[in-house]
């Protein structure tokens, strides 16, 4: 379900979103409202290494598509003024511009969006999320929990399924071929 921003918030274009200067931490911009949260710190970072990591290692070579990391923002075009910037992404190759990326944010959704939970993120934060990802069509959505050591996996095609450390992780219809332990995605945590 979509939120609206409140009523004495001055919104903003993504144009002006994509110019303007942020202080430290995560900036997106939902429906206008610019949302900036701290930085998340240790555990939340080398979640989201692990991650793309893995991604790398399956999908580069096979030229299957491209990794991202969190600094690329996904203007989600059926979203009025939403940039969403998940902590990692993959984009298929069959939806990437022949050309390249060009300037300005990616104009379209991710097929898979990875989130790893913050501490200061709250619950109706993440649910936002998570309906902003399924309104633009993103199929694939996992959710990482570096506290608990989880991930919840959010399909287009299959029930919410969660993952414990000794569960594999795997692409399903997005990332076919894929698997890891999700022991290896909390690799160097401190319990």
């Amino acid at each position: 379900m979509a939120h609206a921003p409140p009523a004495d918030v001055m919104l903003m274009t993504p144009e002006e979103f994509l110019v303007c200067s942020v202080p430290d931490g995560k900036a997106e911009l939902v429906r206008g409202e610019l949302r900036v949260t701290p930085p998340a710190g240790g555990p939340h970072g080398r979640a989201a290494t692990n991650v793309i990591g893995r991604l790398l290692a399956f999908v580069e070579p096979r030229a299957l598509g491209w990794v991202f990391t969190d600094g690329v923002g996904y203007l989600l075009l059926a979203l009025p003024r939403t940039v969403r910037s998940p902590d990692a992404s993959y984009v298929r190759a069959d939806r990437l511009p022949a050309e390249g990326v060009g300037p300005g944010f990616l104009r379209i959704a991710p097929d898979l969006a990875v989130e790893v939970l913050s501490p200061s993120e709250s619950a109706s934060e993440l649910e936002e999320k998570l309906d902003d990802y399924r309104a633009c069509g993103t199929p694939l959505i996992w959710v990482m929990d570096p506290v608990r050591r989880t991930v919840m996996i959010v399909a287009s095609d299959a029930p919410v399924r969660w993952l414990r450390e000794g569960d594999t992780l795997d692409g399903g219809t997005v990332i076919p071929g894929f698997s890891c332990t999700v022991a290896e995605l909390f690799k160097g945590i401190a319990r």
